[in-house]
C-alpha cells in the first residue's frame, strides 16, 4: 500500500513539473485531471492486481482507501508543487 501510494505522489509530482514546464493554462488544468482522477485509479488497480492474491476478500476495501488517498494527495499537492517548480522556471 505504501509503495502504491508513494508510486501516486511521484506521478503527481512529474505531472506538476511537466504542467510547470509549459506556457498555459490549459496544460495546468489537463495534468491536474490526469494527477487526479488517472493516476490514482491506476495504481490503484495494479495494487489490487497484486494484493488480491493475498487477500482476496479485504482487497477491494484497501485499493478504495489507496485511490482516495493517491487522489487527495494529488489534489492537495499538485498545486504546491506546480507553484514551487513554476516560481523556479
Amino acid at each position: 500500500m505504501l509503495i502504491a501510494v508513494i508510486c501516486i505522489y511521484m506521478g503527481v509530482w512529474g505531472c506538476a513539473y511537466c504542467a510547470a514546464q509549459a506556457e498555459g493554462g490549459v496544460r495546468f488544468a489537463a495534468m491536474y485531471a490526469v494527477a487526479v482522477l488517472v493516476l490514482p485509479a491506476l495504481f490503484g488497480v495494479a495494487f489490487w492486481l497484486i494484493y488480491q492474491r493475498v487477500d482476496a476478500e479485504g482487497a477491494g476495501n484497501l485499493t478504495r482507501l489507496v485511490i482516495l488517498i493517491g487522489a487527495g494527495l494529488g489534489l492537495v499537492f499538485y498545486p504546491l508543487i506546480y507553484l514551487r517548480t513554476r516560481r523556479d522556471v
